[in-house]
């Protein structure tokens, strides 16, 4: 049936709008066009215009033309996402929220809200999740439940990574760079064809390496008030940086193809990095907080620096459990990372209209953090902790067609990881409020290593039909079922013997299973316009509480659920030099899992320490959601993206200390992106193609029991590009600038503002960067 003979006013006024442009820009150059970008989130090529679920997607040029270099900045330019580096004050990780859903926390005990994929391989841990993006063909950012979509359950929204596969043509790139705080960059590309057209193969690797932002000043020697002995080493008072970069990553592929119909992809691929602890800015300290019956802060000892100086005064000593009887305990300046994996990519058509594809991938990591929590020489809360992490996955899908009917895809999923979560706690104030006391009350120095074992089994199936020109009804099932074991073991670390007061072999198991679905319909209004309607559920499996510190508080928590309402639309218009998509949703949230610093109700005392990750209530999120891109003529292009959230608690249990007029972490109301470039042709003396680019997000809570404190301000980030290319587009030289305002900023914040802490610290934004770069492609 027609649109007019719908008697649909507005779809008329579409059709014929449309019509009148086609045929204006018929003639129109094809370079002219906003880029089609093909995606494979419904398990089969499809253009992104074609898919009708709520999804942004980015290839390797559009990533290159904004300087992008990591998954944070391509993330953040979707609509109602949110990444953040350095949450909770660790390095190396990152806490990623879509449409209110995430995780801050970087232990791999707690399931991610969001899912991170690189080539199809689910990445089990949030450690070392600011990817940098080597050689990467795409990014797409899906929002909203995937777990009928997606390998694993991820409840709010899935990142995928796809890098470029070998291929028999040449495609090779090298490119250097220098910039500011002596950032220098390299990173080069090659494919290479072994045996033609049947065996090939493409390599890429990257370094960096920055100077930290962040400077680390002896306290004696900056404010003159003698503090115990001085690190001053030089005339100056800094003794050290935070926040520097030191990181290489390498990347192989190997591609094997002996027929049309059958392809086998071996990609192995490393990353090292010796990178700075993350910058960390003391922002609240109280009155008085006693160290061994002094109070520190109450004796002249201010260890807040100015509030846009990239200060502090850590020294990297903590205090040991007793004056002398452990002697200082100095932590490094940096958090190590070690990470690398095997993928096996197997494809075999059986006939024209049936494929199967395994997916195999093997990985293992390992990070050690040194986190001191305040950021002073007073050394509140220290930690030294090392995460060692491996899993295996395998992914099998069965896909095929039933004519023009319908096409579908069955398949199942395995998860395996085994990890150790090992380290040394230092809270030299004592387990009870405000410190003082002895024995297990009193200052506290505690060794652990809890092994971890993770395993998750699924089936899934995945159904699109076509009963009747341009609708698709399009189900998917899911059912899953997950386990956990927990083994938790305490030491002294002065005799290395158990320490059965706070918790020894201690061992806590989770089971449990899930169905969830996905119903979604959409219709072809015409070659331009696609609407959508869908509802469909998400899961998060449950656990145990990860970071007890006596045994009452060593529980297993429960799932949480969401079920999605979503509608939208998504239009190429004028010949394909507009793009328009819009969608709308209502999620109902169950059995929300947070972490909250207060327990008393499972605490030995009250008041004492805790972090517990447990079920405190339900919530609804709704949300509208946009993106638009422009290409009206000549070289111009324009882009713009804008994401409205809305997240309120509609039922909560009193002991967690949250209440209803509070909102989750790192969730704005407002997210909003825009840029511009023009491609300007300059004959024989090449191309020229200025770009700027802006991006907005509200203010965050950063803590669940939310106080002012923890609030990080909005903040509206401008970059600028300039680049350069020869006529025949080899040559490319660029100079950019992040943070063109130099705006002071907050990535993230970390605030424990209660007994037996009585701190708070946060994680500046980069200042200012300017970058020059060359790149050469053969």
């Amino acid at each position: 049936m027609s649109c007019l003979a719908r008697r649909s006013v507005v779809c008329a006024l579409i059709s014929s709008t449309l019509t009148l442009w086609g045929n204006a820009h018929s003639q129109a150059a094809s370079e002219d066009q906003i880029q089609e970008i093909t995606v494979t989130a419904q398990y089969r090529k499809q253009s992104l215009q074609d898919t009708p679920i709520a999804i942004s997607a980015l290839s390797g040029d559009a990533l290159s033309q904004r300087s992008i270099v990591d998954i944070a900045q391509a993330a953040n330019l979707a609509p109602n996402v949110s990444l953040n580096k350095n949450a909770g004050g660790f390095g190396q990780m990152a806490s990623i929220f879509i449409r209110g859903v995430g995780q801050a926390d970087p232990h791999f005990a707690v399931e991610p809200g969001v899912g991170v994929y690189v080539d199809d391989v689910y990445y089990g841990v949030m450690p070392g999740s600011i990817f940098q993006l080597l050689d990467t063909e795409r990014v797409e950012v899906l929002r909203g439940p995937q777990g009928t979509l997606a390998g694993k359950n991820s409840l709010g929204g899935s990142i995928k990574l796809f890098s470029k596969r070998p291929a028999d043509v040449p495609d090779a790139y090298a490119e250097v760079g220098y910039g500011s705080r002596n950032y220098l960059f390299g990173r080069a590309a090659s494919n290479l064809s072994i045996i033609p057209e049947v065996l090939t193969a493409r390599f890429s690797v990257a370094a960096q390496r920055r100077d930290g932002y962040l400077d680390r000043l002896d306290y004696a020697c900056a404010t003159g008030v003698p503090s115990g002995s001085t690190q001053r080493v030089l005339q100056d008072c800094k003794i050290g940086t935070q926040g520097g970069i030191s990181a290489v990553t390498g990347r192989f592929s190997l591609s094997w193809t002996p027929t049309d119909s059958l392809r086998d992809t071996l990609i192995a691929d490393a990353a090292n990095d010796d990178s700075e602890n993350a910058a960390t800015k003391t922002i609240y300290a109280p009155a008085v907080a006693p160290l061994f019956g002094t109070p520190t802060w109450a004796t002249g000892f201010n260890y807040i620096t100015g509030p846009r100086s990239y200060t502090n005064y850590e020294n990297n000593l903590p205090t040991p459990r007793e004056s002398g009887a452990t002697g200082p305990v100095a932590f490094p300046n940096t958090s190590p990372l070690t990470a690398s994996g095997l993928t096996n990519d197997f494809t075999y058509a059986i006939t024209d209209t049936l494929r199967v594809e395994s997916i195999t991938g093997y990985r293992k990591s390992t990070v050690h953090f040194f986190n001191q929590i305040d950021g002073t020489p007073a050394s509140v809360n220290d930690q030294s902790w090392r995460l060692a992490h491996k899993q295996i996955t395998q992914e099998l899908r069965l896909s095929g067609e039933i004519g023009h009917l319908a096409e579908w895809t069955f398949g199942g999923y395995y998860y395996k990881a085994d990890g150790v979560s090992e380290g040394r706690i230092i809270i030299p104030f004592g387990l009870e409020p405000n410190g003082g006391g002895g024995g297990i009350v009193g200052p506290a120095d505690i060794l652990f290593r809890d092994p971890v074992t993770t395993k998750s089994r699924s089936v899934f199936a995945h159904l699109a039909l076509h009963p009747m020109d341009k609708l698709t009804l399009t189900l998917g099932g899911r059912y899953t079922k997950d386990a956990k074991d927990f083994t938790f073991k305490r030491y002294d670390p002065l005799t290395g013997l158990p320490n059965p007061a706070y918790l020894y072999d201690v061992s806590v198991d989770y089971e449990g299973h899930r169905p969830d679905y996905r119903a979604n319909l959409s219709y072809n209004w015409n070659d331009q316009v696609m609407t959508y309607v869908q509802v469909a559920s998400g899961y998060r499996g449950g656990g145990v509480n990860p970071r007890p510190y006596f045994p009452t508080q060593a529980l297993p928590y429960k799932p949480e659920t969401i079920t999605a309402y979503e509608g939208g639309f998504k239009t190429e218009l004028f010949n394909r030099h507009m793009t328009v998509n819009a969608a709308a949703f209502y999620n109902v949230y169950r059995g929300f899992q947070a972490s909250v610093l207060r327990c008393d109700a499972i605490s030995p005392f009250p008041g004492a320490p805790c972090n517990q990750t447990t079920n405190v209530g339900n919530a609804r999120v709704q949300g509208l959601e946009f993106e638009s891109q422009i290409q009206p003529f000549g070289g111009l292009k324009l882009d713009a993206s804008l994401g409205l959230l809305d997240f309120k608690y509609t039922r909560l249990n009193p002991d967690s200390g949250i209440t209803l007029d509070m909102t989750n972490v790192y969730t704005p109301k407002v997210t909003a992106a825009a840029g511009a470039q023009y491609d300007i042709e300059l004959g024989r003396w090449g191309w020229l193609a200025p770009r700027v680019d802006y991006s907005f997000r509200s203010a965050v809570q950063t803590e669940y029991v939310n106080e002012a404190i923890g609030v990080i301000s909005s903040v509206g980030l401008v970059n600028v590009r300039l680049a350069w290319q020869d006529e025949s587009r080899v040559w490319e030289t660029a100079l950019s600038v992040t943070n063109l305002t130099d705006k002071f900023y907050y990535q993230a914040k970390q605030i424990l503002s209660s007994p037996v802490y009585n701190v708070g610290s946060g994680t500046p934004g980069l200042p200012r960067e300017v970058m020059f770069s060359v790149k050469r492609s053969f």
